[in-house]
Formats: structure tokens, C-alpha cells, sequence
């Protein structure tokens, strides 16, 4: 072999002979020519068809694969034995063949817009993929067609004639050859391996809802604009028109509104609409004449959307302004007040007061020339005043001007030799006791000479030097509020070092210089809302004071693991729905001794009360309804003292009806039947006038109504009304027959006079006459009412407090139905309760008979839907609906809807600016106490918890920490909104501290030093960055 020849082994063959390069291939053409290409194309297979060409071998040039669409393997891929796969920079992720269209998706096409060089995004032929309108959160910012809620209609005559039932009442597909394919949408056949059709893109993915159509929604954005026209024309055609301007700048929110999925605005859009109303109205006060109560409502409403739109600085300078021109505006005066106070960026406790302070001088001087609407208006200044000193901390202060307002107006001497100031101002520096306190008579019983200060027993604990400034701080301070309440004497020998602790005549002058010369009763009743407790029981005493949230204050922390109300009785349930953090309704006899008396908002001793009530009844020309509130509050916190203070009172007043009237029916809630009925069977004898002697009757009655005994209620409504006495326990049908026509008579009567209590209360008699007499038939006893309520709204009386009383009335009748009858239909109490509750939306008696009813049947949950719906319709509703809401939802069980997430969310909506509840004192301690509440409930759950071996935070730790966010969120949410009140604050450092460090409480405390709230504990803040 010689040397030069190579040996040839299969492995080591020669390499292949590179193939012929193919000619390169054309450039693509523009996607018109490549479709006239396509049309040549078929023309000549078509040809080819029909000559088949001669059998020739020709050599196709070979093409790189990279450059076309597919072509045959006959090798396989080298990328499989180098990666062991396809390489994938080889394969494109999607192909395009024209005009934005994709291969293979045929339905969809690239969204030009959003797409970009990194991601591509394809949206349908027809439409965008729609999200579900009523529970994706972004839907109302996505969609750009309006949408509505519809209901299905259902074509009963074709399935009549089907020998089947359909499961569902969707379109069948249409076929090929339809006539209307033309006009829809080329969609992808449908796969064999789905059993649902395609979804059609005319149809709305949400069942409940469907794309209006264009007609229907030009439809109504013609209606929308049109009115828009309608209402700028009546301004420039009656520029005077103060309701055209009003309407005008009320519909600019629906014409915000147009071709919107949702009804809710956004932030920004608020805040635009704010800027065109604010517009309008400065349009408006150019316009509207010189007319000043049209000025007034236009600049009110002015700062009211100004309060969304502009800044706090120049808004406090359009407040001065505006009350400038308008001095003796309440309206105006109680909205600057209302900024100023709750505004957390210009809010501090001296300029607040001085505010008021001159609210009250500028009324008082408008009062002799309107004192029918001042007078009111000056007594709610006051309260509102007195309130915001004791909740920034100056609450002996703030009970000394209640004390001094008592004494100089109601317990002066009946002769003053002097100026009365000079002589008032003796008194008080003689420091004898005065109203409230242990012995105190009052200053015209009082000798200055012999009289002797009360001794002080409070003893105050040392600070401890050796325990952390906040720590101390907390101790101290919730000591001390607790324990130095009342105004101190320079006798004293605790809280010398304090310089507010002692109240001088000279600190009182700014509030004796606006006393009110007012009756004992409003007075009381503005006392009684200072302190937390219910008013007092009267139809003309209607105080504004009861519907201000600032003065919302009483509150009772509810914890949501009570049992659900559905699991209990109708009256358990209905016991527990009256019991609301914040209720309101027309007190009467009956309701006042049901009542809790707390006195946790303004934490004064049961005893001060009961000894300011009792000098005030014994020295007031309202002494009568003065006692009875008295018997009441001691039935409460003194029950074995309520006999001793009936006799005293009624040995002052024999013939007092109601101060019988209220002992009796106190004895009868204590269990003493039979002195409540010695007590009001004794008090019928007496001559008194007609409305007394009604109501009397009706407790005579309602006693043994309550125990089931019908015959001898029966028996009682008789006698009271009949002629004659019935001989027997059962009355004659002539005995009853009589007695409607007696009340019948007095009803027509009380009616003619203007008597609208007596009316109510003899339209209650004569209805249970009729519901007993016709063996508990309620619709018969409901015709009764109906009669006096058409009468009402026929003589334009619906929203009166008379008609309130009487739907109470109706709504006791309706409970005691419910719990006495073997046999009843909600549907009545609902029917009959829903329009009393459109009319009456905050009425907590109709709210608790309405939830008691439908607390039974949490599936149908027409409460929640009744609150949302009131809610809904009035954003700014009474803070009373929005305390019943949250406290309906805290009674509801997790089985019936009501969880942790849509109690916060109430909340929420009760506290955001606004709502009726941002200002709210109560609601936002209630807000607080439920976090915390959750807080405790995540901790106590997962309490167990093994930490993870990996060292990264379990679920449970991360629960907690949202959880402790929460609960800071809120603290620092409600800073902003109630600036003024230092005991939501001081829980930061006391129920809240586990989740604040150092640092952050000793922000709080500088918080508070600049805003002037009083704190008993100074610190230098050394402790701030230790």
C-alpha cells in the first residue's frame, strides 16, 4: 500500500458538494400587487385544470426555509440534536398577513395603539373584550358604551308551543346561509371540542346588562342635553330666577355623566364638576339681582363645591369675605364655623373659639330684629361651642359656662338690687356650690355669706420618674381626664399646677355676654345633647342641635361576634336594632324609659345630672317636664330612689298628669304591676287638659295590651271613651260601638281645632278599639291610620312632627302584631313600612321595625337594599341612616352577607368627604374600635402559628401587619377629620399603641401641642429621637 493513500472509512467520508445557490428571491411586493398575484394565480391552476401540462422533470430551485411560511423536511432539524429542541429564534411568535391581521386568528386584530415594539396586544373585530360591569373595579373607566340593567324578556307564547324545557333563553347560532350574515361579523367556526358558542360581539358578556343601542343612547343624551338648553335659556330669559340657576348647576352632574357605564364619579371628575358649578354660581351672583337671601343660598352653595376645588387658604379668605357682606346669615356663619373647625390645616383650638365667639355676637345682634330664627339658631351655637371646648380638653371650662348659664338665667334672684353681672360675678367667686354640685340651692337660695365651698376628695397619683416619658405621659393624662371633670376652687388642693383646672369669673365673660334669655325646657334639651343623653319628651321642642354630626358624640363600641339577630325573636331583634350608636326619632313617655342614659361622651357622674335636674324642676317654669325626664334618668342609674322623687315631685304638683303618668309607667318597666296600675287608674280621676288625659289613657291601656290580655284592654279603651261602665270583663257590641264613635267624634274634633296630638293620639285609640273589637284584623286597624294620613298630606302636613309621632304609632301597633299573632305576613310590615321610611329616612323606631321584620329572611336582605338605596339617593344623608346601616350590618351573621370587608366599607363611605359622617366624632370611634376588633381576631386566629423555616413572612404575619395598618390608616384618616377631638387622639397612646412606634407617638403629640389641644402633661420631646 503505498504511503500516499489515505484509507476510506464510512466515518470519514468527504463533505457533501454545496448545493447551487438558488436565484435570490424577489422582494415582496406591496399587499395590493400580492393581491393581484393571488387572482393570477387561480386563473392559472384553473387553467392547469383543464390542460394538464407534459410530464418533464424540472428542477425547482431550492429556497431557505427561514424565508418561507413551511416547507418539507426530509433531513430533520440539526437544532434537535444540538438543543435537543426547536430553536426558538427560528420560530416567530405569530405571522402577519395583512391590514393588522394575524395568521390563524382571523377574528382579531393588532391594536395599533397600544402595541409597541416589545409587546403586541389584539383586540376583536367588533369590539373590546368587555368586563363585567358590576364587579370589576376599572369597568367604569374602560368602557366607552353605555350600558344597562335589564330585564330579560322572556317570549312565554313560543316555549307554550315547545315540547321541552330550555335551560337557558340564549340565540341559537346562526347558519351559513342565513340572511343576516351578511351584516355580522365573520367569526371562527365553532370547535368541535366546545359544547357554548361563540360569543357574539353585539352581546354584552354581563347577562344582566346590554349595549345600548345608538338610537336609545342618543335617545337619552338628547333628553340630558336638552334640558341643559332648556335650563340656560330660563336663566338668560329670567336672570333673576334663583331656582333656574339652582336647577341649572344641579343637572351639570348629569351632563357629566353622559355615555358613562356607572353613575359614580371619580376623584378628577369631581373636581371638575366643582370647577364648572363654581363657575355658574359666581355667573349666578353677578345675575341674580340684589336680592340677599338669593345671595345667600348661591354664596353657600359656592363654598361648598369651592370646599373640593380650592385651596384651604384662599377659601378661609373667600369665608371672610362673603361674612363680611352677609353678618347675620346664620346658614353662613354656622358653614364657616363648621371649616373651621374641621379642617385639619388651619384648625387650632383659640382660633376656633374666637370664631364662634363672634358668630355668637353677630347673631345676637341680628336677634332683635329676627329673634323668631336666631334665638334657635344662637342656643345651637352655643351647644356647638360648649362641645368642641370640652372635646379639645377644656372640660372644665366647658362645664362651668353650662353651670353659669343655668344659674345667671333660670336660679337668679327675682329682685337684683345691682347689676346683675356685678352680683353674678360675687357669687361665683364665693365658690358656694353651685348647680350639679352636693348641696348646691341655686343662687337666689344661696347666702353668700354662710355658704362653704364642697369639699374635693380627688387624690392624683405621683408621676414616676422611672418609667418612659410616654408611657408616663398616657398614665397621666388618662387619670386625669378622668378624674378632674368638674371646674376647680382655688380651695383646692389638686390641680394647682394646672392653670385651666380653676374656673374664674373672668374666664366665663366672653360666653355670660351671649346667654340666652330662652325657656327652662330648650335650654335643658341643649344640656341633655351637650352631655350624650336623650331629649326630653314634648312636640315643640325640636332642637337643631339633634341632627348636627359635631354633636354626635355618644357612642357604644359594638362587637361583631354578638349573635346574629336572625336567630333571635322579633322583639329580642327589634330591642337590639333600637339600640343604634346613633338613633333619633319623636320621644315620647313610652320611649324615654327605654332609653340607655349613657353618659360616656361626656363622662360626668350620674350624680350631677340627677342633682341639676332636680334643682331645675323645682325652680322652672318646665318643672313638669323637667321631673318626668328626672323619674326617668333615676328609673336607670337610681331605680330604688324613683318613688322618693315621684312623691316629692307630685307633693309640689298634685294634679301633674304626666308626672303620674311617667311614675306609672316607670313602675310597670320595673315589674311593680300592680302599683303601675294603682298608680294610673288613681290619675284618670283627675281634671286635666284633653291631650294629658289621651296620653294617660293610652298608657292605661298599652299595660295590659303588653301582657296579651286583649278583653281587658278592650275593657280599658271602653271606659276611658264609653259613657257607661261595662258590668262584665267583655264589653257589649253597643258599649264598643259607642266608644268608635266617641273617639271617632274626638278625632273630627281635635282635627277642626288644630289640635294635631290629641288627633294622633285618638286615631290610636279608635284603631285599637277596631283591631281588638275584630279579632286582631290589622287591615281593619290599618284603615283607621290611613284616614289620618291622607288627611295629613291632603292639608300638606306629611313632614311634620305630628305625622312622625303618628307613624310611630303605627309602627308600635305593627309590633305588637308581630309578636302577639300566631300567624302574620311580613309582607304586611314591609308594604305598609316602606313609604312611612321614604318619608321618615332617619326615624330609628320605623328603621328597627323594618330590620326586625326582615332580619328573618337575610336571603331576600331588603334592609341592606333599603340602606343602600337611601344612601344612594342622597350621598350627604343624616348621619342617624348611616349609624343604622353600619349597625345593621354589625348585627347581620357572615351566613346572611355580612363580613369584615363590607362593614369597613360603610365605613368608609360614612367617613369620606363629604358624607355626613366625616366629621362625626361617634362614627369614627366606632371605625377605630372595629379595626381594632379585627386586629385582636386576626392575632387570636392564627395565635399558633409556626414561623416558616425559609425565614420569609407566613400569611399570618402578613394578615397582622395589613391589619395594623389599618388601624393606624384610621387614626391618622380620622386626625384629619375631627382635628378638635383629643380623646379619638389619645388612643393612639392608649387602645392603638401596639401598632405605633415611639417616633410616630411623639408626632402625635406634637400634633395635638399645635393644634392647642389641652394636654395636663408638658414634655421637653427629648424623647423624640431615642
Amino acid at each position: 500500500m503505498s504511503s500516499t493513500a489515505v484509507p476510506k472509512f464510512a466515518s470519514f467520508r468527504a463533505k457533501p458538494k454545496a448545493p447551487e445557490q438558488p436565484p435570490p428571491e424577489e422582494p415582496r411586493r406591496k399587499e395590493k400587487e400580492h393581491t393581484r398575484l393571488s387572482s393570477s394565480r387561480e386563473k392559472a391552476r384553473a387553467e392547469r385544470t383543464r390542460s394538464p401540462p407534459p410530464r418533464e422533470k424540472r428542477e425547482r430551485p431550492r429556497e431557505d426555509s427561514h424565508n418561507k411560511l413551511y416547507f418539507s423536511d426530509r433531513r430533520g432539524d440539526l437544532d434537535n440534536i444540538k438543543y435537543g429542541t426547536l430553536n426558538r429564534y427560528h420560530v416567530p411568535g405569530y405571522r402577519r398577513s395583512g391590514y393588522g391581521n394575524v395568521l390563524g386568528v382571523s377574528y382579531q386584530k393588532i391594536d395599533r395603539e397600544r402595541s409597541s415594539d416589545h409587546e403586541i396586544y389584539m383586540i376583536p373585530l367588533a369590539r373590546q373584550q368587555q368586563k363585567r360591569l358590576l364587579t370589576d373595579k376599572h369597568v367604569a373607566r374602560e368602557h366607552k358604551r353605555t350600558l344597562r340593567l335589564v330585564k330579560a324578556a322572556e317570549n312565554h307564547q313560543a316555549d307554550a308551543m315547545h315540547d321541552f324545557i330550555a335551560l337557558s333563553s340564549t340565540r341559537k347560532r346562526k347558519r351559513a346561509g342565513s340572511s343576516d350574515s351578511d351584516d355580522a361579523v365573520d367569526m371562527p367556526a365553532v370547535d368541535y371540542r366546545g359544547i357554548a358558542e361563540k360569543p357574539d360581539p353585539d352581546k354584552a358578556d354581563d347577562p344582566d346588562t346590554y349595549f345600548e343601542s345608538d338610537i336609545e343612547a342618543s335617545t337619552v343624551n338628547s333628553e340630558v342635553t336638552q334640558k341643559n338648553s332648556r335650563l340656560i335659556r330660563e336663566t338668560r330669559n329670567e336672570p333673576k330666577n334663583l331656582q333656574a340657576w339652582l336647577d341649572l348647576i344641579e343637572h351639570q352632574e348629569p351632563m357629566m355623566k353622559l355615555d358613562r357605564a356607572t353613575a359614580e364619579l371619580s376623584a378628577a371628575d369631581r373636581r371638575n364638576l366643582a370647577d364648572v358649578r363654581i363657575s355658574t354660581y359666581e355667573e349666578a351672583l353677578q345675575r341674580v339681582g340684589s336680592d340677599e337671601a338669593s345671595h345667600i343660598e348661591l354664596q353657600v352653595g359656592l363654598l361648598r363645591e369651592a370646599q373640593r376645588h380650592w385651596e384651604d387658604t384662599k377659601l378661609a379668605v373667600k369665608w371672610r369675605q362673603v361674612l363680611a357682606k352677609h353678618t347675620h346669615s346664620v346658614r353662613l356663619w354656622l358653614g364657616y364655623v363648621d371649616f373651621v373647625q374641621s379642617t385639619f390645616t388651619i384648625f387650632k383650638y383659640e382660633d376656633c373659639r374666637t370664631a364662634f365667639i363672634r358668630a355668637l355676637e353677630a347673631l345676637r345682634s341680628a336677634s332683635s330684629k329676627n329673634n323668631a330664627t336666631t334665638s334657635e339658631a344662637r342656643l345651637h351655637f352655643f351647644v356647638r361651642l360648649t362641645a368642641m371646648i370640652q372635646d379639645a380638653g377644656h372640660q372644665e371650662l366647658a362645664l362651668a359656662v353650662w353651670q353659669a348659664c343655668f344659674e345667671f338665667n333660670i336660679l337668679s334672684p327675682q329682685e337684683l338690687t345691682s347689676n346683675k353681672l356685678d352680683q353674678f360675678e360675687e357669687f361665683w367667686e364665693s365658690e358656694a356650690p353651685r348647680i350639679g354640685e352636693p348641696n348646691s340651692k341655686g343662687w337666689r337660695a344661696t347666702s353668700i355669706e354662710d355658704a362653704a365651698p364642697p369639699s374635693c376628695s380627688v387624690v392624683l397619683e405621683t408621676a414616676d420618674p422611672s418609667k418612659p416619658s410616654l408611657l408616663d405621659f398616657q398614665r397621666c393624662e388618662t387619670e386625669r381626664v378622668s378624674k378632674l371633670r368638674y371646674p376647680g376652687r382655688s380651695t383646692d388642693d389638686v390641680g394647682d399646677d394646672d392653670p385651666f383646672h380653676t374656673i374664674f369669673f373672668s374666664d366665663l365673660k366672653d360666653y355670660i355676654a351671649n346667654f340666652l334669655d330662652t325657656s327652662a325646657g330648650m335650654l335643658v334639651d341643649a344640656f341633655l345633647c351637650f352631655c350624650g343623653l336623650p331629649p326630653l319628651v314634648g312636640t315643640d321642642i325640636n332642637g337643631p342641635w339633634w341632627d348636627d354630626p359635631f354633636l354626635q358624640r355618644r357612642y357604644a363600641v359594638e362587637s361583631t361576634k354578638q349573635a346574629a339577630s336572625g336567630n333571635l325573636g322579633y322583639q329580642e331583634a327589634l330591642s337590639r336594632y333600637l339600640q343604634s350608636p346613633s338613633g333619633r326619632c319623636r320621644m315620647t313617655q313610652d320611649l324615654l324609659i327605654q332609653q340607655t342614659f349613657s353618659l360616656s361622651a361626656s363622662r360626668l357622674d350620674p350624680e350631677f345630672i340627677r342633682y341639676t335636674l332636680k334643682l331645675l324642676a323645682a325652680n322652672s317654669a318646665d318643672g313638669e317636664l323637667i321631673g318626668e325626664y328626672l323619674l326617668a334618668f333615676e328609673a336607670c342609674h337610681f331605680p330604688l330612689e324613683v318613688a322618693k322623687s315621684a312623691k316629692r315631685l307630685l307633693k309640689d304638683r298634685p294634679s301633674s298628669v304626666r308626672l303620674y303618668n311617667m311614675y306609672g309607667l316607670i313602675e310597670d318597666h320595673l315589674g311593680n304591676f300592680a302599683k303601675a296600675d294603682q298608680v294610673l287608674s288613681a290619675a284618670l280621676n283627675i281634671k286635666a287638659s284633653i291631650e294629658y288625659r289621651q296620653e294617660l289613657s293610652s298608657s292605661y291601656v298599652w299595660q295590659v295590651l303588653r301582657k296579651g290580655d286583649k278583653n281587658e284592654a278592650l275593657r280599658r279603651l271602653v271606659e276611658v271613651k264609653a259613657s257607661v261602665k261595662p258590668q262584665t270583663a267583655l264589653p257589649s257590641p253597643e258599649h264598643i260601638r259607642a266608644a268608635q264613635s266617641a273617639h271617632q267624634k274626638a278625632l273630627e274634633e281635635a282635627l277642626l281645632k288644630q289640635h294635631y296630638h290629641c288627633a294622633v293620639l285618638n286615631a290610636s285609640h279608635l284603631a285599637l278599639l277596631t283591631y281588638i273589637s275584630s279579632d286582631c284584623n290589622i287591615n281593619a286597624a290599618l284603615e283607621v291610620h290611613n284616614n289620618l294620613t291622607a288627611w295629613f298630606a291632603s292639608h300638606r302636613l306629611t313632614s311634620s312632627t305630628y305625622a312622625e309621632l303618628h307613624v310611630q304609632a303605627i309602627a308600635r301597633l305593627l309590633a305588637h302584631h308581630a309578636t302577639h299573632t300566631p300567624i302574620m305576613k311580613p309582607a304586611l310590615l314591609r308594604t305598609v313600612l316602606e313609604p312611612l321610611i321614604a318619608t321618615f329616612q332617619s326615624n330609628t323606631v320605623l328603621l328597627a321595625t323594618y330590620a326586625a321584620n326582615e332580619a328573618r329572611f337575610s336571603i331576600d336582605d331588603r334592609v341592606r337594599g333599603n340602606m343602600h338605596r337611601i344612601l344612594n339617593i342622597s350621598p350627604t344623608s343624616s348621619v342617624v341612616i348611616w349609624a343604622f346601616a353600619i349597625h345593621h350590618e354589625t348585627l347581620r351573621d357572615e351566613t346572611a352577607g355580612s363580613t369584615a370587608h363590607s362593614i369597613r366599607a360603610l365605613y368608609k363611605r360614612a367617613t369620606s368627604p363629604g358624607a355626613a359622617g366625616a366629621h362625626c366624632p361617634a362614627i369614627w370611634h366606632l371605625y377605630l374600635s372595629f379595626e381594632l376588633e379585627q386586629l385582636s381576631k386576626e392575632k387570636g386566629m392564627r395565635m399558633k402559628s409556626r414561623p416558616r423555616k425559609d425565614g420569609k413572612k407566613s400569611k399570618w404575619e402578613i394578615k397582622i401587619e395589613d391589619a395594623e395598618e389599618r388601624v393606624r390608616e384610621t387614626v391618622y384618616e380620622g386626625l384629619k377629620m375631627v382635628p378638635w377631638c383629643k380623646d379619638f387622639l389619645m388612643r393612639a397612646f392608649t387602645d392603638a399603641k401596639v401598632v405605633f412606634g415611639d417616633e410616630e407617638l411623639w408626632r402625635l403629640y406634637g400634633v395635638m401641642m399645635e393644634k392647642e389641644i389641652r394636654l395636663y402633661t408638658e414634655m421637653d420631646g427629648a424623647g423624640a429621637h431615642e
